[in-house]
C-alpha cells in the first residue's frame, strides 16, 4: 500500500482567488508533495475536489476517498488541514472519523500527523472537526447576509445566468450583473410574445399559443437550451415565471430544504412562500416589459393545474416501467376527454417515437412475460451452456489475478534494480509506466470478468427464484383490483421495458412496435 493526497478548496480560498490569488489546489498539491518527499512517503493518487460543499453527499471525490479508506487501500491521507476532510454536520464528521479509525489510516498535514488509533490524536482530530463546523456556520451566515445585501443593490446573486444572458463582473466594485446575449434574447422575447400576444397566422390574425406549442415550435426550429438539449414544458414554464427577464433579481425563491428519508439526508428545493423571497430592481437590462411579464403571470395562474388529492390515485399500470427506446425518457399515460382509449406516449415533442394505446402495450408486455416464463420452464438456455460460460468467466478472473501478481513482482524487481544502479532513473520510470499500464489493463480485465461472473450467477439464481414469481404475476394480474396493484406485480419481476416504434398501425407495413424486457435480477448483481 501507499499514500494519497486529498485536495479541496474552502470558501475563503475561492474569495482569495477572486481577488487574484494563485490557484489554490495547485499550491496545496505542491506543498503536500514536498511534505511527502520530506517524510519519505510514496504518493500514488490525488483526489482533487472541484466543488466547495459542506456535506459528503455533495463531494464526489470525498465519497470515493472514504470508500477507498474503508477498503484499507491507503496507509495515510495527506491533506492541508483536517478541516478539509469534513465540514458537514455531526453525522458527516462521525462518518469521516470512523472511516479513518477503523481502517487505521493516518492523516498527515504539513503541521502534524494524526494517528486515529491514538486516543489523544483522535480527540484532537474530532475537536478540529467540531471547530471547523462552527467556523463554517459563521461563514455561511455571513455569505447569506452578503447575498441578500447584494440582491437589494440589484446585483445578480447566482453563479449561473438564465437563458438569454451572460454573467459579467461589475466594473470597479464587487459583484456581478447580467448582459443580454442578442440571439438568445430574441428567443426569450419570442416566448413571452407567443404566450401573451400570439403570433400572426396566414390570415394576419394573432393567436396565443400555450406552452406545449411553444416547445414544439422551438424544437422544430432547431433552437436548443443553454445545455444544448431540447426544450421541455418545465423549462419554458420556469422561464415565463423568472422575473429576471423583466429586469428584477430575487433570492430565496427555491431554498434548499433537508429532510431525512429512510435514514438518508435528502435535499429538496421547493418554491418558497412569496413573503420569504427577496426581490429588487436589478442592474441588468430587461428583455421584456413589466406589462408583458405581468400578463404572462396572469395566464400562468389561470392555467395552473389544480392540486389533486394528497394520495394520488395511480391510473397507469405501466407507470415507471416503459422507457422510450429513442430518447431514454420514461413514457407516460395520456388520457383523452373524447373517450378515445388512453395512450402511452413519450412526453417530449422533439422525440420521434410513435405512441400506442396503453392497453396494446400492456397486452404485449404480458405476452412477453408468458414467453419468458415458458423459456424458463423449458430450461433455456441449456444448463450445460450456462456451466461452460460460468467456467470461462471464472478462468478469466483467475488469469487476471495471476497476471496482476506477476506484474507486481516485476515492479518490486524494478525497484531493486534501480537501487542497485542497474537501471538509470529514465529506464526505471519507463519500465514503471509500462508495468503500470499493463497492470491497469489486467485490473480492468478482472473487473469486467468479475461483472460477467456475477451476472451469470445472478441469471442462474434468477432461473431458480423467478419462475414462481413469474407464475404468481401471470396468475394474479387479471384479478388485481387496481392499476397500482398491477404495477407492483410487474415491478416485482421487471426493472424496465424499452419501447420502440416508428410506424403507426395504419401505415404501410403496419406497426413495428417492440418491447425489450429487463428482468429484475437479485440485489447482489448491479449493472
Amino acid at each position: 500500500m501507499s499514500d494519497c493526497i486529498y485536495l479541496r478548496k474552502s470558501r475563503m480560498d475561492e474569495e482569495l482567488e477572486a481577488k487574484g490569488e494563485a490557484e489554490t489546489l495547485a499550491r496545496h498539491k505542491a506543498a503536500l508533495l514536498a511534505n511527502a518527499k520530506r517524510l519519505g512517503r510514496n504518493i500514488s493518487e490525488i483526489y482533487s475536489e472541484v466543488v466547495s460543499a459542506d456535506s459528503i453527499a455533495a463531494r464526489p471525490e470525498m465519497q470515493r476517498l472514504l470508500k477507498d479508506v474503508d477498503a484499507g487501500k491507503w496507509d495515510a491521507v495527506h491533506v492541508m488541514e483536517v478541516e478539509r476532510l469534513a465540514r458537514g454536520d455531526s453525522l458527516d464528521q462521525g462518518i469521516v472519523a470512523r472511516a479513518f479509525k477503523y481502517s487505521e489510516t493516518l492523516i498527515i498535514t504539513p503541521i502534524k500527523t494524526y494517528d486515529p488509533t491514538n486516543e489523544f490524536d483522535e480527540e484532537y482530530f474530532e475537536f478540529g472537526l467540531f471547530m471547523s463546523r462552527r467556523e463554517y456556520k459563521a461563514i455561511t451566515r455571513r455569505m447569506q447576509r452578503g447575498r441578500v445585501a447584494s440582491v437589494m443593490e440589484g446585483k445578480w446573486p447566482s453563479n449561473k445566468a438564465p437563458y438569454g444572458y451572460s454573467r459579467v463582473k461589475l466594473d470597479g466594485q464587487k459583484g456581478w450583473t447580467l448582459e443580454p446575449i442578442p440571439a438568445e434574447a430574441d428567443v426569450v422575447r419570442d416566448i413571452f410574445r407567443w404566450y401573451t400576444e400570439g403570433y400572426a397566422g396566414p390570415d394576419g390574425a394573432h393567436r396565443r399559443i400555450g406552452i406545449s406549442l411553444i416547445v414544439r415550435r422551438l424544437n422544430e426550429s432547431g433552437v436548443t437550451t443553454q445545455t444544448g438539449q431540447d426544450w421541455t414544458n418545465a423549462v419554458v414554464r420556469d422561464m415565463l415565471r423568472n422575473p429576471a427577464y423583466a429586469g428584477f433579481v430575487r433570492w430565496g425563491f427555491r431554498p434548499s430544504v433537508k429532510r431525512v428519508v429512510d435514514g438518508q439526508v435528502v435535499i429538496t428545493t421547493p418554491r418558497a412562500d412569496p413573503a420569504n423571497v427577496t426581490t429588487a430592481k436589478g442592474l441588468h437590462p430587461a428583455l421584456v416589459s413589466k406589462e408583458i411579464y405581468d400578463a404572462a403571470q396572469e395566464y400562468l395562474t389561470r392555467n395552473e393545474s389544480r392540486p389533486g388529492p394528497k394520495q394520488m390515485i395511480m391510473k397507469n399500470p405501466l407507470s415507471g416501467l416503459i422507457i422510450c427506446g429513442n430518447c431514454g425518457r420514461a413514457m407516460v399515460r395520456r388520457p383523452y376527454k373524447s373517450g378515445y382509449p388512453d395512450g402511452l406516449i413519450c412526453p417530449y415533442t422533439s422525440c420521434s417515437t410513435v405512441s400506442s394505446d396503453l392497453s396494446t402495450v400492456e397486452s404485449a408486455l404480458l405476452d412477453a412475460l408468458r414467453l419468458w416464463y415458458a423459456d424458463l420452464s423449458a430450461g433455456n438456455p441449456p444448463a450445460s451452456a450456462r456451466d461452460d460460460s460460468l467456467r470461462l468467466a471464472e478462468a478469466r478472473v483467475k488469469a487476471a489475478d495471476d497476471e496482476i501478481a506477476k506484474l507486481r513482482a516485476q515492479q518490486t524487481r524494478a525497484y531493486d534494480l534501480v537501487e542497485q544502479g542497474v537501471y538509470t532513473t529514465e529506464v526505471f520510470l519507463s519500465r514503471s509506466r509500462d508495468l503500470a499500464d499493463r497492470q491497469a489493463a489486467a485490473e480492468l480485465e478482472k473487473i469486467e470478468a468479475g461483472k460477467e461472473l456475477v451476472r451469470l450467477r445472478a441469471i442462474r439464481q434468477t432461473q431458480n427464484t423467478q419462475l414462481p414469481r413469474l407464475k404468481h404475476v401471470l396468475d394474479a394480474y387479471s384479478d388485481a383490483a387496481t392499476p397500482e396493484e398491477k404495477n407492483a406485480l410487474l415491478k416485482s419481476v421487471l426493472e424496465k421495458a424499452v419501447y420502440k416504434k416508428s410506424r403507426r398501425a395504419r401505415s404501410a407495413g403496419g406497426s413495428d412496435m417492440t418491447l425489450d424486457l429487463y428482468p429484475r435480477l437479485p440485489s447482489t448483481y448491479h449493472r
